[in-house]
């Protein structure tokens, strides 16, 4: 029984671990993304970001993606991302920012996080 009991614990410590280092792995990346956000800096933003990135109905390969950066990512959102708390998806791998009527998506792609969508606050 207490082998049952002793597995059983370090089963959930095991999963709470990568919890925590999977929080940490995301609180890093927000980060260095908001910061890139708020000093307006495209081309760092644009390594964060999953390219081509869906932007209406075109796919933005990264030149055009730095070029539309200043209309994603306008002075009422660089404010809403300093003080934005990103939401954990409980059914997925991704991180939602609301901002006004705007969504925001960072998703895992290939291990990394990367800004993946914008979508509409419904």
């Amino acid at each position: 029984m207490n082998i049952i009991r002793h597995s059983v614990v370090c089963v959930l410590v095991c999963f709470a671990f990568v919890a925590a280092a999977e929080a940490r792995s995301f609180a890093a990346f927000w980060d260095q993304f908001k910061t890139a956000v708020a000093k307006n800096h495209k081309e760092a933003i644009a390594e964060m970001t999953k390219l081509p990135f869906p932007y209406g109905s075109k796919q933005l390969s990264k030149a055009d993606f730095i070029k539309e950066c200043g209309e994603l990512f306008n002075q009422k959102t660089r404010r809403c991302f300093s003080k934005a708390k990103p939401i954990k998806e409980h059914d997925r791998d991704s991180y939602s920012v609301f901002c006004g009527e705007e969504i925001f998506v960072f998703e895992k792609v290939n291990g990394e996080y990367r800004f993946t969508d914008i979508g509409m606050n419904d």
